[in-house]
């Protein structure tokens, strides 16, 4: 075969959709011209967060996947916290068309199935003065107070919550403790290879904001701090440490 021949069959293939090995996701949208989109598998799809660039309205992202029967899940998580989540695999050619103004309406084609997912926005169920939701993942000692981080690797400026989580338990070492929640999704992007050095307790569950606390608490952005009071009520809150937090710390006893 003439090597043009080969070169016209390669384009041809191509434009009909990804070889096998690999999944190819476009995006359309109205009243979106700019903007970057996240997406996550949190059943192994792919083992990051990757990041889809809008620009004019439209996006193209192809990635390998796995070339086996296996289906995985996946979730564009956009800037207002609204999440699409569908299933595809190896070789699909997913095609997303939809309206930046009303998002939840989605048309896609080339997935396996649409997950639906009813959601419906409640007030936060956290206030400063009010007591913190109880959770099984977090556990406060008597008589101390808490500081819990929510940060990830991914989120540009969120991977200060090590540092001032560190700053603030040399402070006040023997009236603070601390707990650091990351939402990364890969285990190979998560501070678990750091966890032997630090002296708090560190939690993740590789389900990114389908975390369960998240879910809980509320939390749409990231970083973000809660201080509780050894009463067990929310002190200060916010996603600025320096703004929300420092300054409330005044009223922690043993400062050295």
């Amino acid at each position: 075969m003439k090597p043009y021949i080969i070169l016209i069959s390669t384009f041809l293939l191509a434009a009909c959709g990804p070889q096998r090995g690999r999944l190819r996701i476009k995006g359309e949208y109205d009243n979106l011209p700019q903007a970057d989109l996240l997406l996550y598998s949190p059943d192994g799809g792919i083992s990051t967060v990757d990041t889809l660039h809008v620009v004019k309205g439209k996006f193209t992202y192809e990635t390998p996947v796995d070339d086996n029967s296996e289906s995985y899940t996946w979730v564009i998580l956009y800037p207002n916290f609204h999440t699409l989540t569908f299933v595809a695999r190896s070789g699909s050619d997913v095609r997303i068309k939809g309206d930046a103004l009303s998002l939840g309406n989605e048309e896609v084609k080339g997935a396996d199935s649409l997950v639906h997912k009813t959601e419906t926005r409640v007030p936060s169920p956290l206030a400063v003065g009010k007591k913190l939701p109880k959770s099984d993942i977090v556990k406060q000692t008597k008589g101390k107070w808490l500081l819990i981080s929510f940060w990830a690797n991914w989120k540009h400026g969120s991977s200060m919550v090590t540092y001032y989580t560190q700053q603030a338990l040399q402070q006040y070492p023997d009236s603070l403790q601390a707990l650091t929640y990351n939402l990364d999704v890969s285990p190979q992007k998560t501070s678990e290879n750091v966890t032997d050095t630090l002296k708090w307790k560190t939690y993740c569950d590789y389900k990114g904001w389908s975390g369960p606390l998240l879910s809980k608490y509320g939390i749409r952005n990231i970083p973000f701090y809660i201080l509780v009071d050894p009463k067990g009520k929310i002190a200060a809150m916010g996603g600025d440490y320096n703004r929300d937090i420092k300054s409330a710390m005044q009223k922690i006893g043993g400062v050295k």
